[in-house]
């Protein structure tokens, strides 16, 4: 009998460390994702930011009014901030409740000073 409680106290022990190593590869996992996934965003910002400033380039090799090119360039780094604060929105949104916590930032700025963080840490 006294054989049987030490089989299944081991039995119960080895589930529950499984589970727990489970857990922890997961969140591991989810971070290495979510690494790349600010990577590729950051990116993505910076390209949207090099096409912004050659198609300021070639609004003025046009001759296009100054006012007229002042505008376009103030609507165009508009659209790239709209797109920078939609992306971290949407991204927190659809963060698994489960890693609410790992994200820890709530703007573009405070994403890339916790991308900047992690990438230093990581060296």
């Amino acid at each position: 009998m006294y054989e049987l409680l030490w089989f299944i106290g081991g039995a119960l022990t080895y589930q529950l460390l499984a589970k727990m190593f489970k857990i922890v590869q997961v969140y591991i996992f989810f971070q290495e994702i979510h690494m790349h996934i600010l990577m590729m965003l950051d990116a993505a910002a910076q390209d949207l930011d090099d096409i912004v400033n050659i198609k300021l380039t070639m609004m003025e090799d046009l001759c296009l009014e100054e006012e007229q090119i002042k505008l376009l360039n103030i609507t165009d780094k508009q659209i790239v901030d709209t797109w920078r604060a939609t992306s971290v929105f949407k991204l927190q949104k659809f963060v698994p409740n489960m890693f609410k916590d790992a994200v820890e930032y709530g703007n573009w700025d405070e994403m890339k000073k916790y991308l900047a963080d992690v990438s230093k840490n990581e060296r």
